[in-house]
């Protein structure tokens, strides 16, 4: 045991694991990916698939108050007509997201298994949840056209399945400016949530339509009028996605917008050593992902200590803390050259795990070389 301890080809080894994380790391070194979204063949619509974003440059307008208040809640409705390719039940994946920097909370449309979920800023704080958040079931199975409409007012927030009401949260109500913002469709703000789909027609206004408008305009758009909705009152964004190709989705709603599809996939806003409170999946942390990233730097931590303390014996300590900062610094390289990997993560938790790791695998073959010396001396 004395010999395995004191091998000195234990720093070749260190060097070996390091360079097989840079490679699981950031394989497949996807630096600039096509962006995967393609105009429906034969019909109006996008489809988006990993790795796919369309998104307006500029920003949504917000409602403007007749009384001059700021501080009334958010009137919108959001009509949406598209169809889910799967049911996701690992985490959810985003629809539609209107990004704003001033909000701790975007406003979104997203998935998980079947239902639709919206989560936004509220006016009021949301009591018990960990996610300010409400669905409708069975809204988004797959394979199935759904005419989705949300609507919100000072009295709640209500969801509609093609042109029917379904759901009514009378305590969900948004901040004024909650649907203010940069709008982003098929993903996230970050380009980590890709919704796989279908997006056949999308109209927003800064109004809470009644229940029978929002069955007028549901008839509507199932008879390939949707285009009769362009003078609505307070009609923020229209889009039929009917050119057929091009890079430009039109705003048909007169505000001269558009939804850009760029060829090369890129997030929106890029995150850099995202905070561990948002690293986290639908229904908490990644226990699992926690426990490979632990695990995958113990034999770093392992190696690299006793190939220190080979060339300074007289230093436990101090080898340790040198250990744990390699370490660290090899995660962070990985992590900030995640930051421009469009299909990676940069991640503070895998930091802080991977850092957990080296501890534990030096604290280990410290343990080790100890057990094995006194071992040897009786």
């Amino acid at each position: 045991m004395k010999g395995l301890f004191d091998c000195r080809w234990f720093g070749w080894f260190s060097a070996v694991i390091v360079v097989g994380y840079f490679i699981v790391g950031l394989w497949p070194f996807a630096f600039l990916p096509a962006n995967q979204v393609r105009w429906l063949p034969g019909r109006p619509g996008l489809h988006f698939a990993k790795s796919g974003v369309a998104y307006d440059s500029d920003m949504l307008p917000g409602r403007v108050s007749s009384n001059g208040a700021t501080n009334q809640p958010a009137s919108f409705t959001v009509e949406l007509w598209a169809e889910a390719d799967r049911e996701p039940d690992d985490d959810v994946y985003h629809l539609l997201t209107i990004h704003n920097d001033r909000l701790p909370d975007d406003f979104v449309i997203c998935q998980w298994q079947q239902a639709c979920i919206l989560r936004a800023t509220v006016q009021h704080p949301w009591p018990s949840r960990k996610v300010c958040e409400l669905d409708a079931r069975s809204a988004l199975q797959e394979g199935k056209p759904k005419f989705i409409t949300i609507r919100g007012d000072g009295t709640g927030t209500d969801f509609f399945l093609d042109g029917l009401p379904v759901e009514h949260f009378p305590q969900y109500v948004l901040k004024p400016e909650a649907t203010e913002g940069q709008l982003i469709l098929g993903n996230d703000s970050s380009g980590k949530h890709p919704w796989s789909g279908s997006l056949f027609g999308l109209a927003i206004y800064n109004r809470s339509l009644d229940a029978a408008v929002i069955a007028r305009h549901h008839a509507f758009w199932m008879q390939g009028h949707a285009r009769q909705l362009t003078n609505a009152p307070e009609l923020t964004a229209l889009y039929l996605f009917d050119e057929g190709g091009g890079q430009r989705a039109k705003d048909s709603s007169g505000k001269s917008h558009h939804v850009i599809i760029p060829e090369i996939f890129q997030p929106v806003h890029k995150e850099f050593l995202i905070a561990p409170w948002k690293d986290m999946s639908y229904d908490g942390p990644d226990y699992s992902d926690i426990a490979v990233n632990i695990l995958g730097f113990v034999p770093f931590g392992f190696c690299f200590f006793l190939h220190c303390r080979f060339n300074r014996p007289d230093h436990p300590m101090g080898n340790i803390l040198f250990v744990i900062l390699v370490g660290a610094l090899v995660s962070l390289t990985i992590e900030i050259i995640q930051a421009w990997l469009p299909n990676r993560t940069s991640s503070t938790t895998d930091l802080l795990t991977n850092t957990f790791g080296t501890l534990l695998g030096a604290v280990l073959a410290l343990l080790g070389q100890i057990k094995s010396r006194r071992h040897a001396q009786s």
